[in-house]
């Protein structure tokens, strides 16, 4: 699918027959997600998905270290854990805590919110926030989780990150 995001209209999504658009009110997450795309041009994608273990996270007062992975810290950076109430009460409190460098956030019991420049990289940024929240979870089964140390996380930033 090709095309310019930004300009899609509501109801240019909706199954609905055209002539029920009129009696269709767009969904909450319509709006912040034109507020992001406003706020950082350079997003193509903002998907929200509810990848189970990572849902188990944004359901609990538990929080997804990503730095407990090379990969994932690479890959996710640090998730933000944001509260449901900015979905309606704040919405650019979203579109400030995320960013192009911080693209994935937990919302509160509801959701995880990837922001991407295309539908794959949201896929594979899925795919390994589904695989860190698994190990994570699997991890504590067998102790205490150890994520990596600033220094390592420094580390990995210069040589990767920079």
């Amino acid at each position: 699918m090709t095309g310019n995001f930004h300009s899609i209209k509501p109801c240019e999504t909706s199954p609905t027959p055209p002539s029920d658009w009129s009696r269709r009110w767009p969904s909450q997450a319509y709006h912040l997600h034109q507020l992001i795309y406003r706020k950082h041009p350079e997003i193509g994608a903002i998907v929200n998905a509810t990848p189970v273990n990572a849902t188990a996270f944004s359901a609990s007062a538990a929080r997804l270290d990503t730095r407990t992975i090379l990969e994932c810290y690479i890959f996710l950076r640090d998730v933000a854990d944001l509260p449901l109430s900015w979905v309606y009460d704040a919405p650019e409190k979203i579109g400030e805590a995320m960013t192009p460098e911080f693209p994935i956030a937990l919302i509160e019991n509801d959701c995880a919110l990837v922001l991407v420049r295309t539908i794959l990289d949201a896929f594979d940024r899925l795919e390994v926030l589904e695989s860190t929240a698994e190990a994570v979870i699997l991890s504590r089964l067998l102790g205490e989780v150890q994520p990596m140390g600033d220094e390592v996380i420094e580390e990995l930033i210069e040589a990767f990150l920079k």
